[in-house]
């Protein structure tokens, strides 16, 4: 099941769909305060047919993806129909709430291509999904952007490329969020209210500076890093790499206080480098 959801994976990219990843830049710190900046080329585009011309199905297949992947998770609900498989899929953590969630707006969508192929439209930027089913209003109204950011979280949670920790689950909230935004209205046999975790640190996923020589302060066990934000953009997000014990750590600057410090103990507990994900350079 792993290999052929991997490779199917494999298959869209090289179809060229659209996923945005995050970008990782390394930096180090020079003595007189100025940074160098490493940059790396990652290119993730495909280079066949675009499956983006074929919207409908691209979506089949992600949500055929998606559906094996549940399998995969969690064995007792193969053969089950979807809406049990929903109801049956545990919520008790961020993880897996949010992929419950996915997997609700992906039937959705999916159901609207086969049992009634014409409801599914894009309209002023958006994609909009309405139809009856066996007595049911289904229907889904959402951004280009939130779809396009729908299709990144489902390939992150499938592909397994980026870990299952807290580092992973920061980048996943602040997607998700871009999706619950973007949807302007949904409904289906469970309702209109679609789930969301209440709190949890939101990590930019976008464009990241990695800083490998991190300057930092410990003093009655808090941790302070020495780093001038004000050089970041808007947008960008920075990550500092610490080497302490024998250990490596790899804290998101969003975990940090707005004084740049954190507890000692809360950094060795959750933001121990697991690898390989995000990619260090260690040879700067």
């Amino acid at each position: 099941m792993k290999s052929f959801i991997y490779h199917a994976i494999m298959m869209l990219e090289d179809m060229g769909m659209s996923v945005r990843y995050p970008d990782f830049h390394h930096a180090t710190i020079n003595n007189d305060g100025t940074k160098k900046v490493h940059m790396e080329i990652c290119d993730r585009i495909g280079n066949r047919v675009s499956i983006e011309q074929n919207q409908k199905m691209k979506i089949i297949m992600i949500f055929t993806i998606l559906d094996a992947y549940i399998d995969s998770c969690y064995p007792e609900l193969e053969g089950l129909s979807f809406s049990q498989k929903y109801k049956n899929i545990p919520s008790e953590n961020d993880m897996d709430l949010m992929l419950s969630q996915l997997f609700r707006i992906a039937k959705v969508i999916r159901n609207s291509i086969i049992h009634s192929p014409s409801s599914f439209e894009f309209y002023n930027g958006n994609l909009n999904v309405e139809y009856e089913f066996r007595g049911t209003n289904f229907f889904v109204e959402l951004s280009f952007d939130a779809l396009n950011a729908f299709n990144t979280a489902i390939v992150m949670y499938t592909k397994r490329d980026l870990g299952s920790g807290n580092y992973f689950l920061g980048i996943m909230r602040y997607i998700f969020g871009n999706i619950i935004s973007g949807v302007c209205r949904f409904s289906d046999e469970f309702g209109t209210d679609l789930k969301h975790p209440d709190c949890g640190i939101k990590i930019k996923p976008y464009l990241r500076e990695v800083v490998m020589n991190t300057e930092y302060d410990l003093k009655n066990g808090e941790v302070k890093i020495n780093f001038d934000e004000s050089k970041l953009s808007e947008w960008q997000g920075a990550d500092f790499y610490i080497e302490r014990n024998g250990e490596e750590f790899l804290v998101p600057i969003e975990a940090l206080r707005p004084d740049l410090t954190i507890e000692e103990a809360s950094l060795m507990s959750k933001w121990r480098y697991e690898g390989p994900f995000p990619p260090l350079n260690k040879n700067l």
